[in-house]
């Protein structure tokens, strides 16, 4: 009886071990930070934005966060000298990747600009809601589902505001 209990207690706790997302697997997330520097005027009848120059960014940090259970980085990597990061070692499980970009926050609205073209593309680059000193951290949702998994985010883009 006495071996009995104790397989029963053995299996229980071996099924129990759930492992929850993060180091010890081994699987990867990898991609390469594009950084677009861009210029901008929003004086009335001569709106616009360029995009002075654009590269892959070395040395920039990025960020994971294991699970879904809060907001806070669990690890952080800086990008290589041709903008390329990887995230080894993973479990299964969710995963948030991020990286900070410039930003402004919409103070006067979109449907303010007269130009739609100039508007959309301020949307589609540095005008976020969730801008909070000038940056705001562009995230990418991904989910490992089995051993030995490489997923590849390609190039993410982010932003700096050299003038406006």
């Amino acid at each position: 009886m006495k071996h009995l209990t104790f397989s029963f207690l053995l299996i229980g706790m071996l099924f129990s071990c759930t492992k929850e997302p993060g180091l010890g697997g081994t699987s990867s997330i990898k991609g390469t930070i594009k950084q677009y520097d861009l210029q901008h005027f929003d004086i009335p009848g001569s709106e616009y934005i360029d995009t002075i120059v654009e590269y892959f960014k070395a040395d920039e940090n990025i960020y994971i966060i294991y699970g879904d259970e809060d907001n806070f980085y669990d690890d952080d990597y800086n990008t290589s000298f041709d903008g390329s990061f990887r995230f080894n070692n993973l479990r299964k499980g969710s995963y948030t990747i991020f990286v900070y970009s410039d930003c402004e926050k919409d103070t006067s609205g979109v449907g303010s600009i007269q130009d739609e073209f100039y508007a959309q593309q301020l949307l589609n680059t540095i005008w976020h809601d969730d801008c909070i000193n000038g940056e705001f951290a562009k995230k990418i949702s991904v989910e490992i589902t089995e051993n030995h998994q490489e997923i590849n985010l390609n190039e993410i883009s982010i932003f700096k505001i050299v003038s406006n």
